[in-house]
């Protein structure tokens, strides 16, 4: 077997006179977002960030090391909602905001056994596909309460929107579901 180098034995023509340097050899190129193929055009978040860049390096006072997150550079804080709707426009998804304003008019629309067990789940090529707490009030709302749930959301988001409203039990359950 061969023995390989020790992790920290020092290279064989160091001087032990001369003391390592430390300092930070950073420099505005380091801290500055630069084009790449990644990134081919810089956003104007970009540019701002290499605003700052310059001011953080002409507050530097020699001699202190460099903070690695200085408040200059740092972004802002953006919600996640912003966050999402970005990634679905860029992924090409059509988000459906009408189902967030159904989701909420839920319980005004339909009577309150039936926003107890269901919810409006997700809007697909016409079709809603509302879940229900457990296959036993699925089986109980399909029998009895679908012509009531569809004319509900037909009043509600259109004729020409939604083509056929579908019921599934929900994977995760209702918080205000009672069996």
């Amino acid at each position: 077997m061969t023995s390989g180098k020790h992790p920290f034995a020092e290279p064989p023509d160091a001087d032990e006179s001369e003391a390592p340097d430390y300092t930070p050899s950073a420099d505005e190129d380091a801290f500055r977002v630069a084009p790449n193929s990644a990134r081919r055009a810089l956003t104007p978040r970009d540019i701002e960030r290499n605003r700052h860049v310059k001011t953080l390096f002409d507050r530097i006072v020699p001699g202190l090391p460099i903070d690695a997150d200085p408040p200059e550079l740092r972004r802002d804080a953006e919600p996640f909602s912003a966050i999402i709707e970005k990634t679905l426009t860029r992924l090409k998804i059509d988000a459906s905001p009408w189902l967030d304003e159904l989701a909420g008019a839920w319980p005004s629309l339909v009577p309150p056994e039936i926003a107890r067990v269901a919810r409006p789940g997700k809007w697909d090529n016409g079709i809603l596909y509302v879940y229900v707490a457990n296959s036993v009030k699925l089986f109980e709302l399909r029998r009895t309460q679908l012509k009531r749930i569809e004319q509900a959301v037909r009043a509600f988001a259109g004729d020409d929107r939604v083509k056929q409203v579908r019921l599934l039990v929900d994977a995760v359950p209702l918080p205000f579901a009672q069996g």
